[in-house]
């Protein structure tokens, strides 16, 4: 299939799943991130650790929104992966259903 063939807004079900899959990884990495704080001992250094954490699991929440911006531009709705997705996340990786969604 040539780029020129495809219907006008129609999104690659790969694209997506890439897309919903990077989001869910970014998510959920970035709250693991957040359990694996030592205890240093020395205060400035652990504040230095601390501080460095943090704005890990910042980086990977703010490029989880913009994986979810773009599954939003490209038609697949929050909270709710493409067709396909869920097949091919382990289940921990899954988006969480949201209110009222029947899945």
């Amino acid at each position: 299939m040539t780029e020129g063939s495809r219907v006008a807004g129609a999104a690659d079900p790969a694209t997506l799943r890439a897309l919903a899959a990077g989001r869910s990884t970014t998510r959920t990495l970035s709250d693991d991130v957040l359990t694996h704080l030592p205890d240093l001992g020395d205060l400035p250094t652990q504040r230095a650790l601390d501080t460095w954490v943090e704005q890990a699991a910042d980086t990977l929440r703010a490029l989880s929104e913009a994986l979810e911006e773009r599954l939003l531009d490209l038609g697949a709705g929050p909270g709710r992966a493409p067709a396909g997705v869920d097949e091919h996340l382990p289940r921990d990786a899954r988006p969480a259903p949201q209110a009222g969604d029947t899945r």
